[in-house]
């Protein structure tokens, strides 16, 4: 799960564990007409002590809710009459998850985890079937076409993962950087920083030597070790589709080829492979990496970040967002994220359900997953967990723009619907003055915004594979001109957006993006073709299990132990002297003593 990254104590974990196992035996009459549980990975839903308000309506009425999960029971006791209870336990990793209900001793309506392992319990007959059309209306209309696709494309032993999952947060795998911290410890410019990320090679380059830390995860590490392994084969089969020109960009009208032909042949023939063969290959990839970080972390990378005491680390695109945002905020550093340009791990946390949901408890838990897949509440969980949500439609756009658009910290309005009055810097309603719609009033006059982006460098970046579709018609005019289409520019169509959060970096006639925040949350769709979902590796798993142990032993590389040595030396050192020093001063007191005795006794 990509968001269960603050582990708790041991003790924690069984205690939670025991307590599912005691909530799951309650009758139904003890909390509601109907009780239901539902497990999900900490902090991953708007709720709890710190929940974030937020208004809601069904187009009938309007409701303020305080939180997700009791804004839930709430909705049901108003629309169904039925008391319902939402019984929520969490977990630390998708393994300790399974584990637990291999025992026997909990059970749940719903559970969310990641896309690998939803893979392996569909694969052994733990989950039912879910009709999205039918079951989760909200979902077959604001999910967008893309995840649809990419999800049904997901086939394990003639199983469709689309038949089983509902998709509830989503994102990529990266490199999270400081590029002035680098470029500070490695004397070099912070162009050259920022250009050198556009590779995985920048993880095992010696100049970058224990400036990193990396995933202690098996799944995600080995992926990048495979990118590594195979890097020379992905680039040949990059260039040989026809679909990329020299820089491995997207050549225009190509995306569909892409994604029919190189993804598919990306994803099993190179993303996918882990056969014994192809395991040891990646394990020496992976221990020469080990030489060249400075360590393994299973959540401390995102903080560390924040406090400077990295200067890159293999990241989540969530946790990447979250501490570019507190780095920003807090210490006044940019910190970047990059995907590099062959492509990597694209990941999904879905809704799946155990078969032993039944009766009234199936259809609540499908009424919960039809809640969360209304845009307003997939908003509300978005801007309160910072991931991305699969679900899209007017709340996540509105969300999006609030977060990113780069014009919301300008003085402007749009004219208003008769295109005589627009708010000025006051939020005062006055004439508009030849204030047409996508114009921008500035103090100096009245200019465009396609001026303004060129001026200030602004990107624009299409976000049509993420929103097409999803979208009324009520809020598609106002974007479309007088011949009833959406224009090219994002102020005259919805699915485009203006960023400062890319910048173009050029060294040797070669030219990159450096991207920030709104990268790492929504990656270009030109980026799309290059990027696989990692399917559960089945038997194989004990092959790349094995290994991982290999490499994780020993956790820190030799860099690593020279330093824990030293320090550890250093430690007896202090310690040693510490101890002669106490034994010398006690020999004073003791000899102070005998002293002042023989002075008393008139020796």
């Amino acid at each position: 799960m990509k968001n269960a990254r603050m582990s708790r104590s041991l003790s924690l974990l069984f205690l939670s564990v025991i307590a599912s196992a005691s909530l799951a035996s309650c009758s139904s009459s003890n909390q509601g007409d109907i009780v239901l549980h539902v497990l999900n990975a900490e902090d991953y839903i708007n709720s709890g002590s710190d929940a974030e308000p937020f208004a809601f309506d069904d187009g009938e009425n309007e409701y303020e809710f305080q939180d997700v999960l009791s804004g839930f029971e709430e909705y049901m006791l108003a629309t169904t009459g039925k008391k319902v209870s939402v019984v929520y336990d969490t977990y630390d990793t998708n393994e300790t998850m399974y584990s637990s209900l291999q025992t026997g001793r909990t059970s749940y309506d719903l559970i969310c985890a990641s896309d690998y392992m939803c893979q392996k319990m569909m694969r052994e007959g733990m989950l039912q079937k879910i009709d999205i059309e039918t079951e989760v209306p909200n979902y077959a209309a604001y999910c967008p076409s893309y995840i649809h696709n990419v999800m049904s494309s997901i086939v394990s032993e003639d199983k469709n993962f689309h038949d089983y999952c509902v998709d509830y947060m989503w994102g990529t795998l990266g490199i999270l950087y400081n590029p002035s911290k680098v470029a500070s410890d490695k004397g070099l410019e912070e162009d050259e920083v920022k250009f050198a990320m556009k590779s995985w090679d920048a993880l095992w380059d010696p100049k970058f030597k224990n400036e990193m830390s990396v995933k202690d995860s098996m799944r995600d590490t080995y992926a990048i070790g495979l990118m590594k392994t195979y890097d020379e084969q992905i680039r040949a089969l990059l260039n040989e589709s026809g679909c990329f020109d020299e820089s491995f960009n997207l050549i225009p009208g190509k995306y569909e080829e892409a994604m029919e032909g190189y993804n598919k042949t990306f994803t099993n023939d190179y993303f996918n492979r882990s056969d014994s063969e192809t395991v040891d290959k990646v394990k020496k990839t992976l221990l020469e990496l080990k030489e060249n970080v400075f360590g393994f972390e299973v959540d401390s990378g995102k903080e560390d970040m924040v406090k400077g005491l990295v200067g890159m680390n293999l990241a989540w695109s969530g946790d990447a967002v979250f501490s570019m945002d507190t780095a920003e905020e807090e210490r006044g550093i940019d910190l970047y994220y990059s995907i590099p340009e062959t492509g990597g791990n694209i990941w999904f946390d879905t809704w799946v359900m155990p078969k032993e949901c039944k009766g009234e408890n199936r259809e609540f838990a499908l009424k919960f997953l039809d809640f969360l897949c209304d845009p307003t509440v997939a908003a509300s969980n978005m801007n309160y967990i910072g991931y991305t949500s699969a679900i899209s439609g007017e709340s996540i756009l509105d969300l999006v723009r609030e977060w990113y658009d780069p014009r919301l910290g300008m003085l402007y309005q749009y004219d208003d619907e008769a295109g005589d009055y627009v708010y000025d810097e006051n939020d005062e309603y006055v004439p508009a003055e030849g204030f047409e719609n996508g114009d921008f009033r500035s103090p100096d006059g009245i200019t465009t915004w396609d001026a303004i982006a060129e001026e200030e460098g602004w990107v624009t970046v299409d976000l049509t594979y993420m929103f097409e579709g999803t979208l009324d018609d009520e809020y598609l005019d106002e974007y479309r001109d007088e011949l009833g289409e959406l224009g090219d520019t994002p102020s005259t169509n919805p699915y485009l957006f203006y960023t400062a959060d890319l910048e173009e970096i050029t060294i040797g006639g070669k030219t990159t993006l450096a991207g920030r925040q709104f990268f790492a949350q929504y990656p270009s769709q030109e980026l799309l073709p290059k990027l696989g979902v990692m399917a559960d590796y089945g038997a194989n798993n004990k092959f790349v299990l094995a290994m991982w142990e290999d490499v994780k032993s020993n956790n820190l590389p030799i860099a690593g132990v020279i330093i824990f040595a030293i320090i550890l030396g250093a430690g007896a050192v202090l310690i040693a002297l510490g101890l002669i020093a106490k034994f010398r001063t006690r020999k004073i007191k003791i000899a102070r003593r005998k002293a002042v005795a023989a002075a008393r006794s008139g020796k």
